[in-house]
Parts: C-alpha cells; structure tokens; sequence
C-alpha cells in the first residue's frame, strides 16, 4: 500500500470523525461507511443512504444554481412537501427521489473492481469506477430515483392529491434504498 493512499485516508477519516460531532453525517450511511473504511484497501469521501428533495432550478442543466426548498433523509409527507413548495419563486420546481450513493477510494485498481462487483450484486447496479487517475474513485449508486417537474417560477402545476402520490412513491423508494443499504454493509464486511 503507498503512503499517498494511507495519508489520504488519514485526512478522510479525520475529516469524517469531525463531521461526525457537528451532526453532519448522514447517520442511515453510517454503517456502510464504517464498513468500508475498516478496510484496509478503502475510505470513503461522500456519502448519501438516499434522499428526497424539492427544488429550484433556473433552468434545465443549470445544478450549480439549483436552490434546495427542501431536503428529507427519512419519509416525507405532503405537508412537508407544501412548504417547501411556497418557498418557490423563480425557475423550474422539481421533486426528486434520490437513491443512495457512495464515492470510495481504492488503493489499486483489482481492489476497485472487487468493490463494484459487490456494489452490483447488492442491488447497487449503477456502480463503476469513476477515476482512475491519481486516485482510484468507485461511484456506488442504486436505480430507485424519479425526477418530476411540479411546476415554474412559484406556480405549481398538479393537485394535493398527485403530490400525496409522488410522496407515496418517493417513500415506497426510500424503503427500498435502507433494504439494499443493510445488504451492501452485511456484502462489504463479508466479502471483503
């Protein structure tokens, strides 16, 4: 192992005991995170167990702009949803359901590999290796996702009730998301 990775890894995991005591680990992530970081051969730099957010983006393509109205880890309902809504002023309203995603570093490139092959058969099908420059990057991410366009500079476009349904389905997803995250961290501390 090269002393590039190991320091590497030393400021990642500095980096995440310090965002772990001012609460900004997304704690459904945890332990898969701890999972991989106890791998001599990984650590993490990102993570999310998933996500449901409404948001402003001023127009198609433009992330970098987007203003989040609203963000929720857990299960969100249309009450929720509505307030995030009367935030809206000017651009694109979507509701997205975000799956979970990991970004993980390996020391060599038959480490990365082996950790796709795990993300894959653990239900997390889009996985690959993202980089292999200076570091060696693998970008783990499940399918449960739907982008929805609600509406446009503060009009929303649908009823309560088809909010109610995005939210239903937006939660069926999340379900799916923390089942598939149990069986990564049981894969990853099994397996490798």
């Amino acid at each position: 192992m090269n002393k590039e990775f190991l320091d590497a890894k030393e400021r990642a995991l500095e980096l995440l005991s310090k965002a772990k005591d001012s609460g900004e680990v997304d704690r459904k992530a945890l332990a898969v995170v701890e999972a991989l970081n106890a791998n001599p051969h990984y650590f993490t730099t990102s993570s999310c167990s998933g996500r449901v957010v409404v948001m402003e983006i001023p127009c198609v393509g433009m992330k970098k702009e987007a203003c989040f109205l609203g963000r929720w880890h857990d299960f969100v309902d249309v009450d929720q949803v509505k307030n995030a809504l009367a935030q809206a002023k000017k651009g694109f309203i979507w509701f997205i359901a975000q799956p979970p995603i990991f970004h993980v570093v390996a020391d060599d490139l038959e480490q990365a590999e082996n950790l796709v092959k795990i993300g894959i058969a653990s239900g997390f099908k889009n996985s690959a290796l993202r980089s292999i420059g200076k570091k060696i990057v693998v970008e783990l991410s499940s399918t449960e996702r739907f982008d929805v366009p609600l509406g446009k500079d503060g009009v929303v476009f649908c009823d309560e009730k088809y909010l109610a349904l995005l939210c239903s389905i937006a939660n069926d997803l999340m379900c799916k998301s923390a089942d598939k995250l149990v069986s990564f961290e049981k894969a990853v501390s099994n397996e490798i």
